[in-house]
């Protein structure tokens, strides 16, 4: 009994362990805290109808806003909108093609999951933009049964040095701004319900004087530079 009890603690420990290494080096739920600059960021980016409104209102506010899209839901006929998101100050993340969890992907499948977005809206917007930031699905990178290190291993192959995560998610706008600070990443979706509390909690935080940002200017990237070479993923495992 004694010897399953201590194989249990060690095993907590591993996990415990591996878990703030990941968050230490490679994951980044938020900025620096002594700045006064904020995150606002939209997931999964399925209704268009909502990502136009929430991006409608970011411009009305000069608010850039992160979408962080998923590959499947970028269709042709929604071109002149993510054109309009791709020249604005907002910046577009790469969410995985599909919302697997990245935990049940092989390092083949982590990689495709990834480049195939990116050529996916390379092809909607009919010119190259380079997604610099991502955010796994479900916002995690293993479970009990991985070894996070192929799958970060994976994620950087694809050109991403960093999983971005959040430390507020909320909808309730009073609840939400009790919870911003600093630095802080705010994860939205496309839902009736996130927009509405964007249309309240945005010129509250404004009021109180933070600085919104994109992630990659979080992060201290470049400028994202467009080109006319579009992407075309290479298939070599």
């Amino acid at each position: 009994m004694m010897k399953r009890i201590l194989a249990l603690c060690l095993c907590l420990m591993m996990l415990c362990s591996r878990a703030f290494a990941v968050e230490e080096g490679f994951t980044v739920r938020h900025g620096d805290r002594n700045d006064k600059r904020i995150c606002i960021t939209v997931d999964d980016c399925k209704d268009t109808r909502v990502l136009r409104d929430i991006f409608e209102l970011g411009q009305e506010l000069d608010v850039p806003i992160t979408f962080f899209t998923l590959g499947y839901v970028l269709l042709d006929e929604d071109r002149e909108l993510w054109r309009m998101v791709a020249e604005s100050d907002c910046e577009i993340g790469n969410h995985c093609y599909w919302h697997n969890s990245l935990a049940a992907q092989d390092r083949w499948g982590i990689r495709n999951l990834l480049l195939r977005n990116q050529e996916r809206l390379d092809e909607v917007l009919g010119y190259h933009y380079p997604m610099q930031v991502m955010r796994p699905p479900y916002g995690t990178l293993y479970d009990s049964d991985t070894s996070v290190g192929y799958v970060l291993s994976a994620i950087e192959s694809a050109g991403y040095n960093h999983a971005v995560l959040w430390d507020v998610s909320q909808t309730d706008p009073d609840k939400c701004i009790h919870d911003v600070q600093n630095g802080s990443i705010l994860l939205f979706h496309t839902m009736v319900a996130d927009y509405r509390c964007l249309q309240q909690l945005l010129p509250q935080l404004k009021e109180q004087g933070y600085e919104f940002v994109t992630v990659s200017e979080m992060l201290g990237l470049s400028a994202v530079a467009t080109s006319t070479d579009l992407y075309v993923r290479d298939y070599v495992k």
